[in-house]
């Protein structure tokens, strides 16, 4: 499903994009749901540290997050492409930690791909990628394809990154990371439910004693386990608050080949 970069005036995209903010703070439980923000608990991270963390701006605001798969593709949610309407009003920013910096590598998007299954934030096949109109100076991650099913095992614990709130209505300010232990995806609920996919989706629990996950503003972004990519922020912790710290991604080897993306 390519989108291409509209050449028209952006008048009506701001106009939208107020309205889109709005959605964001609200990001609610699977059909509502909307990008998700930054990591709440964790720790500080560093795009040196992971140089394939894009951030991904909205009209000059950050938006969601992404991973760069390949020097022209990033990896990102669905409903980021979705919700950004004109993908010509996407920037794709690599090597800034901060998100007020000004450092890094600027890019501009020329078109994006959804998943033909795409249904709605939350649900499966909640991925994109976009096509950057230069390569990044960064190196990318490879995908997880079908032979690693150990990578995303129950038990297992894995690294998701983001840029967004840190807490209710505290605002991210840079690049954090956290260690999730991968569960079935029932113990994700309210952010799943019975129909949910396991094939097609991960849940991510903190680990015993905290209460971290992924927040509004963190979409799109990685989840990484044994040096690959193995998952896409899809939602979660509606409020980034300690009600319900789960994390719900799309499982990147279900959406890579539909997405054109090898894995390896």
């Amino acid at each position: 499903m390519p989108i291409r970069a509209a050449r028209s005036s952006r008048a009506g995209t701001r106009t939208a994009a107020v309205v889109t903010t709005a959605v964001l703070a609200a990001a609610a439980l699977w059909s509502t749901a909307a990008p998700a923000s930054a990591i709440k608990g964790g720790g500080p991270a560093t795009t040196k540290a992971r140089p394939y963390a894009m951030l991904i701006e909205f009209d000059g605001r950050p938006f969601c997050g992404g991973t760069l798969v390949a020097p022209t593709k990033v990896l990102t949610a669905g409903h980021c492409v979705e919700s950004a309407g004109d993908v010509s009003a996407l920037r794709v920013i690599g090597g800034r930690t901060q998100v007020d910096g000004t450092d890094g590598t600027v890019r501009e998007v020329t078109s994006a791909r959804m998943d033909s299954r795409y249904g709605a934030p939350g649900y499966a096949y909640d991925a994109a990628v976009l096509t950057l109109d230069r390569p990044m100076p960064y190196r990318t991650i490879p995908v997880a394809g079908p032979r690693d099913g150990k990578l995303v095992a129950e038990g297992r614990k894995a690294t998701a990154l983001g840029w967004g709130r840190t807490g209710p209505g505290i605002s991210g300010t840079r690049l954090k990371q956290t260690t999730l232990v991968l569960s079935p995806v029932a113990d994700c609920r309210p952010y799943t439910d019975p129909e949910t996919d396991p094939t097609a989706m991960l849940c991510g629990m903190p680990r015993p004693g905290t209460t971290d996950s992924i927040c509004p503003g963190d979409s799109g972004g990685p989840l990484i386990s044994g040096g690959k990519v193995v998952g896409i922020v899809s939602s979660g912790n509606k409020y980034c608050d300690e009600q319900f710290p789960v994390s719900v991604f799309v499982r990147a080897d279900s959406v890579a080949t539909d997405l054109g993306i090898p894995t390896r």
